[in-house]
């Protein structure tokens, strides 16, 4: 998983991603953005936090969540069992093609809270419509006529999502200023070559020209969390694969990524993934434990 500004390609033979999320294993997905909408879906369980510019949520079973162009967000689901949802991607150039007009289209679709009762008749039929993609995605292999019927699907998804969720353009608000988007890639981007570095808000913030208190306030704002805590969780994504797929040492893996010593990648690990690297190491892997730990 490794995410910064994200280039999203639909499936070959219709205009959507869809991603299906059945895992029951503690995860956690860092800040990203791309251009495609985003549509988060709860079949079972729940997801127990995500961040989208500013705002952060908690879904469960049967809950819609609309992420707009270009805003960033971030997951992060504890380990549960039952947990199934759906992630739908619809590249922006696809809505664009069928709107007149060069605006910017931005929805407001989060069904968490809703109370309105037209606006939940809305989401009722826009569930009972995801149901239906879900299962004929599931489904494509079995139905030579599969790209057709989801074709369909993806045509009537966006309609629904402009008849009654488009924002009016007066309405729009929040994080599209391009320059902003950039010098956030450009942030992330050092940080992810570097991870594995010694870093610190005073050193990266003398690499791009910025105080240390604006740098802060600034990541704080865009991406929900400071600093610190990205450069953790980029480091944690990273030495995560060379725990489940390399069998270096827990200390080897702790400094060859840039965590000052064993005790500081317990720590982070063990936040997210509640056990010790060691701990899960063993019980996922079927890790002997014959190096030093």
């Amino acid at each position: 998983m490794e995410y910064k500004y994200e280039l999203v390609q639909a499936d070959n033979h219709f205009p959507l991603k869809i991603i299906v999320h059945s895992s029951n294993e503690p995860a956690y997905i860092p800040g990203h953005w791309h251009d495609s909408i985003e549509i988060s879906y709860v079949l079972s369980g729940r997801i127990d936090h995500i961040y989208i510019d500013g705002a952060s949520y908690s879904s469960k079973e049967g809950d819609i969540l609309l992420i707009n162009s270009n805003a960033i967000h971030s997951f992060s689901v504890a380990k549960g069992k039952g947990r199934e949802a759906i992630t739908v991607l619809i590249p922006s150039e696809f809505i664009r093609a069928n709107v007149n007009g060069s605006d910017p289209i931005s929805f407001d679709c989060v069904s968490i809270f809703e109370t309105n009762e037209q606006r939940l008749l809305h989401f009722a039929e826009l569930r009972d419509l995801l149901n239906t993609l879900f299962v004929a995605y599931l489904n494509r292999h079995n139905d030579p006529l599969a790209h057709i019927h989801l074709t369909s699907l993806s045509y009537k998804l966006v309609y629904l999502l402009l008849m009654h969720f488009k924002m009016d353009h007066e309405s729009i608000r929040g994080f599209n200023s391009d320059k902003y988007l950039e010098r956030l890639t450009l942030i992330t981007d050092y940080i992810k070559k570097n991870y594995d570095q010694s870093l610190s808000l005073d050193s990266i913030a003398q690499v791009f020209g910025l105080s240390p208190e604006y740098l802060s306030r600034f990541f704080v704002k865009h991406v929900g969390m400071t600093l610190f805590q990205y450069i953790n969780a980029i480091r944690l994504e990273r030495s995560f694969r060379a725990l489940m797929n390399t069998d270096h040492s827990i200390i080897q893996i702790a400094l060859e990524h840039g965590f000052p010593n064993e005790k500081s990648f317990a720590r982070v690990f063990k936040k997210v993934y509640q056990a010790t690297p060691h701990q899960y190491r063993k019980e996922n892997k079927g890790y002997s434990g014959a190096r030093s730990q």
